[in-house]
């Protein structure tokens, strides 16, 4: 009997450590918010018997969306300084529709880590439906190189603009 409540107990504390935060909500035509590694869960794949995190994810809820949005991130990704030199994705959706994308490539400068630096900004029309931002982190290059990259730190900035479409078209 201890031994089954022993199991429940960690089944339970387990699933509540993976439990989702709510997202932050972001309103438009406010102050930006920073979300950091905290923010991000994990997208996971399995390679040679092992979970290996492939990439990071966070979602915002967007509130206020207006007809003509311009949408701004950017941020900081830093590895651990025995894997600094690797290539990053960046991918920013709206409800599923791609917003913006970014390449960045970290690296390791003189024995120190140097950062990469995602940065989208794009201006989007007939997205008044916006209501969630996904901003999508994602590894490149083979799993074993994707295994032995370990994030160490992420930082973005994330913050979005309504335009009024009566003064003229852009």
């Amino acid at each position: 009997m201890k031994i089954s409540l022993v199991a429940i107990s960690l089944i339970a504390i387990s699933n509540s450590v993976y439990a989702a935060d709510p997202a932050p909500t972001l309103s438009v035509d406010q102050e930006a918010i920073v979300l950091n590694e905290t923010d991000f869960r994990p997208i996971t794949t399995t390679w040679a018997n092992r979970e290996v995190i492939t990439g990071y994810e966070a979602l915002i809820n967007l509130s206020g969306a207006k007809d003509t949005l311009i949408f701004n991130t950017n941020g900081e990704v830093s590895a651990k300084w025995f894997a600094a030199n690797f290539s990053m994705v960046t991918k920013l959706t709206c409800n599923g529709i791609p917003i913006g994308m970014s390449k960045v490539y970290g690296q390791r400068v003189n024995g120190q880590p140097t950062p990469a630096k995602p940065m989208i900004t794009e201006l989007r029309h007939n997205v008044e439906q916006c209501d969630q931002l996904k901003i999508e982190l994602s590894k490149e290059g083979s799993l074993s190189r994707q295994f032995y990259t370990s994030i160490q730190n992420i930082s973005f900035t994330v913050s979005v603009h309504g335009l009024n479409n009566t003064q003229g078209g852009i």
